[in-house]
């Protein structure tokens, strides 16, 4: 039995309880620090996990500490917990932005480890990128990958690529739910129903990304839809001439400098 306390009880670490409650992670006893009296209500009655309002007891209660707080508040909660961690307590962050370098110059471990999961856990799809030190003992990092793979796939990187990482797969979903938006509405504009729409559009992309795990090259895919003269090729005209490649690379850019300004502040 794992004793694991999650600081923040938000969309994210419900994600990972649920999946962990399933079974796919090992046996975990869990406590929660949430200062939400709903949400800590709604979270014992649906998992069976303990909540509290204090970060300090969840703490206490388990030598691995996951933070889901958001960066912008992280110093304030390190602050707070910084007493009641030891040097046999296991930190786990899942703040965007928040260097390991951050949370070793606050805690009192170097057991830390920096995650970046995305909103696709919340349906057991999740893509998490772990960056940790190499100093860890295997069954820590076993325990970690265990935890993120209940709620999706795993990569372990280098941290210096946290930044990019968080720029696609952290705010991807943002990005891809925005490009489905405007198929549909463009759809729409064409005539078509916009519960229509939505089917159409849901299942062209999840068909399209099924041809893509299986192998597929984007670019061969591209050339077996398109057509000489035909309805795909006037399509992408549009598209590279709207220099859509080109605001992919900004969009992507943005958000990883706006990463590496979080990781700064």
């Amino acid at each position: 039995m794992i004793d694991l306390a999650f600081i923040g009880g938000g969309n994210m670490a419900e994600a990972l309880i649920k999946g962990i409650s399933s079974g796919r992670a090992g046996s975990y006893r869990i406590t929660v620090a949430e200062p939400g009296e709903e949400k800590r209500l709604h979270l014992e009655k649906k998992y069976g996990v303990k909540a509290t309002a204090s970060n300090m007891e969840a703490v206490r209660a388990a030598r691995t500490v996951l933070l889901a707080v958001k960066p912008q508040i992280m110093e304030g909660v390190l602050g707070e917990i910084k007493d009641g961690i030891t040097a046999d307590h296991t930190v786990i962050s899942i703040a965007a932005g928040v260097r390991l370098s951050f949370l070793g110059a606050r805690l009192g471990t170097k057991k830390l480890i920096r995650v970046m999961p995305n909103t696709p856990a919340l349906v057991g799809e999740g893509m998490t990128v772990i960056s940790l030190c190499e100093c860890l003992e295997d069954a820590v990092i076993t325990v970690v990958k265990d935890i993120f793979m209940s709620v999706g796939k795993v990569s372990v990187m280098p941290e210096k690529y946290m930044d990019a990482v968080t720029a696609l797969s952290g705010s991807g979903p943002a990005f891809f739910a925005l490009f489905i938006e405007g198929l549909v509405e463009g759809a729409v504009r064409a005539g078509l129903a916009a519960e229509d729409a939505r089917l159409l559009a849901l299942q062209t992309a999840a068909g399209t990304l099924k041809m893509l795990e299986d192998g597929m090259d984007t670019q061969n895919l591209r050339r077996m839809v398109t057509s000489p003269g035909g309805t795909t090729e006037a399509g992408l005209k549009v598209l590279e001439g709207k220099g859509f490649k080109q605001a992919l690379y900004d969009t992507i850019d943005a958000a990883a400098r706006r990463a590496a300004e979080l990781g700064k502040g």
